[in-house]
């Protein structure tokens, strides 16, 4: 999984331009992947994930996720751990209308279900093979309904 730096570290990280992104995580993936491989793991025993919302700040996640498809690069299984992300909360906080409805207050746990759902159709949709989630009928229509787009294209 990528990650930057750990947890105590992330709120003093310095931002990402959003173009260096991707670069960034294509990059230490690139060198995990060969660590493992290095160290004996089989490449059939290895899903990557580029580690959403882990040491990345809020704006930084749509540029991997709009980029996800470049992950297939490396020929090897893509997870997708969106489920219920800071990055959908913070988004959700921002549509007026919504921020009405929930009074000012972060969308809870329970609110990020809709945008969660987008979020894995999306990753699907540009190529993840795993889905971690929160709520697995809703990901698992989800999934079924990617794959149909997929398999029709």
């Amino acid at each position: 999984m990528h990650t930057r730096g750990r947890p105590q570290d992330w709120p003093h990280l310095p931002a990402l331009a959003p173009e260096t992104v991707l670069p960034l995580i294509l990059k230490e993936l690139a060198e995990r992947l060969e660590a493992s491989t290095t160290a004996g793991i089989p490449r059939d025993k290895i899903v990557l994930d580029p580690g959403f919302g882990f040491g990345k700040r809020l704006d930084e996640n749509y540029p991997l996720l709009a980029h996800f498809d470049q992950l297939k690069q490396f020929d090897i299984p893509i997870l997708a751990g969106v489920s219920r992300k800071g990055f959908l909360a913070h988004t959700l906080s921002q549509i007026p209308s919504l921020s009405i409805l929930l009074e000012g207050a972060t969308p809870s746990m329970d609110d990020r279900l809709h945008a969660t759902t987008a979020a894995n159709v999306a990753a699907i949709l540009a190529g993840a093979h795993i889905l971690r989630t929160h709520d697995v009928r809703p990901a698992v229509e989800a999934a079924a309904i990617a794959d149909q787009i997929l398999a029709a294209s």
